[in-house]
């Protein structure tokens, strides 16, 4: 009869580890883990928020520049300019067009500041008289609420002027930004894939070609979100515009058309807040009828946008659901604000281009590998060749050899064999106790013909002596 015998313990583990269930050991080695690469990340985001007059600029340097890249590489090919001259070129077109918009929207505004300051008064009257006979609101009671409104204006007025000093050195930071970004996007422009190469040659090397290859998935997801913002901005802003000159706003279209292009590219929220400042300019200026078409006309733009130009335009190259979407403006605006919720979008993007090809989901496999990167990087590892030193022409074959394997075949029966000599230190070599002057045969032949004469002589001898 068979006796039960336990199991034989491991002999690497201790009893007290032994005791620990298997799934308790993994999750706390999974959780040890966890914390290291959350405190790291949260390291890394701590000394980037410290750093955000040089990293935002940089970061904005980088979506244009995945925005006006193919520009650069048509005034390349199609024209004499070098790649130095052509983003110069095409740096110098995006200022121009920044300036004249908002050169036209500014004037504009100039010249109709009256009218809306007349207008916006009549509109708060109307409003205020609305609400007193709607609601049986007394004057008395919106007086009160005025001069307290003032009252803690003035008692804050000290805090004020601090705020104004501080707007002072934050126009002084926009300042440096503008600079930072402007020569950052230029030299990405100019020599971004020497750059990009410079830092990829820092990885090891199994890690280089991998890595450039998702980051150019990534970098094409970046550049199609950008390029499809911008046609999509585009669109909001002009239908937008349009209906503005349809209600016989027309003076207010292009100060419209710019704000609402610039906030398009906040996403989900800043289509919203840009459609409420262009309802709430028609109720100022217009009457709450136009403010109603004015929300119909924003509405219908929107789900033009948002069923049909987006899906059309993005295709699978920005593969992100709606709620990561939400969840990353959301976190984006929570962790750095204006400038995260404008950035979260296009991170997300790249992140999840270049993780898929990392994770063997290649998005976009039309691009296939980059050969010439990948010898770039294939060279870099390469030992580079010892000098060769001047000499005879034997002595360069002999280094040659010694450092290449020299191969040698030789005939034996019916086969051939193959005998190749490592490569091996260079050690001076012996020379020859006499000169050859003939070659190598002459030496042998010499002996030989002093060996035939010496056995002729001694066999002469010997029939002397017979």
């Amino acid at each position: 009869m068979s006796q039960l015998r336990p199991t034989p313990r491991a002999q690497s583990l201790a009893p007290e580890v032994e005791e620990i269930p298997i799934g308790v050991r993994r999750a706390a080695s999974w959780s040890w883990r966890l914390i290291i690469v959350v405190a790291a990340a949260a390291l890394v985001l701590w000394g980037l928020m410290q750093i955000t007059t040089i990293v935002i600029p940089v970061v904005i340097a980088i979506l244009i520049a995945a925005l006006l890249t193919p520009v650069v590489k048509v005034l390349t090919r199609y024209t004499f300019l070098g790649r130095g001259a052509a983003s110069g070129v095409a740096l110098l077109g995006l200022l121009l067009v920044i300036a004249g918009m908002f050169t036209l929207a500014g004037r504009q505004l100039v010249a109709q500041f009256a009218d809306i300051q007349e207008k916006a008064v009549t509109g708060f009257q109307g409003l205020v008289g609305w609400a007193t006979s709607t609601f049986q609101i007394d004057d008395p009671m919106i007086n009160s609420a005025i001069d307290e409104g003032l009252t803690q204006l003035q008692q804050y007025s000290g805090e004020l002027v601090s705020g104004a000093l501080s707007t002072a050195a934050v126009l002084g930071n926009v300042a440096t930004g503008i600079l930072v970004a402007l020569f950052t996007l230029f030299f990405l422009l100019s020599g971004g894939a020497g750059i990009w190469r410079w830092v990829v040659g820092l990885l090891p090397p199994a890690a280089r070609v991998p890595t450039h290859e998702a980051f150019r998935r990534g970098w094409k997801a970046l550049s199609a979100y950008m390029r499809t913002q911008i046609l999509v901005a585009a669109v909001d802003a002009t239908g937008i515009a349009i209906g503005m000159m349809a209600l016989g706003l027309g003076s207010y279209a292009v100060p419209i058309w710019l704000l609402v292009f610039l906030f398009s590219f906040v996403p989900l929220v800043g289509a919203i807040a840009s459609g409420a400042i262009a309802v709430l300019l028609v109720l100022v200026l217009n009457n709450w009828i136009g403010a109603l078409i004015m929300l119909a006309i924003v509405l219908a733009v929107q789900q033009i946008e948002g069923n049909v130009l987006q899906p059309f335009l993005m295709g699978k190259a920005v593969e992100l659901h709606p709620l990561a979407v939400f969840l990353g403006v959301a976190t984006g605006a929570m962790v750095a604000g204006i400038a995260g919720a404008l950035f979260a979008i296009p991170v997300l993007a790249f992140v999840n281009a270049t993780l898929l090809y990392v994770v063997g989901r290649d998005p976009s496999p039309e691009l296939g590998n980059d050969r010439t990167s990948a010898e770039h990087f294939a060279a870099l590892t390469r030992p580079r060749p010892e000098p060769v030193q001047d000499g005879s022409g034997a002595r360069t074959q002999e280094t040659a050899g010694k450092r290449s394997g020299l191969q040698s075949t030789a005939a034996v029966g019916g086969g051939t064999a193959v005998a190749v000599a490592p490569a091996a230190a260079e050690e001076p070599a012996a020379e020859p106790a006499a000169p050859r002057t003939d070659g190598d045969d002459a030496p042998r032949e010499e002996g030989a013909a002093h060996e035939g004469d010496a056995s002729r002589e001694e066999g002469a001898a010997r029939e002397g002596d017979a």
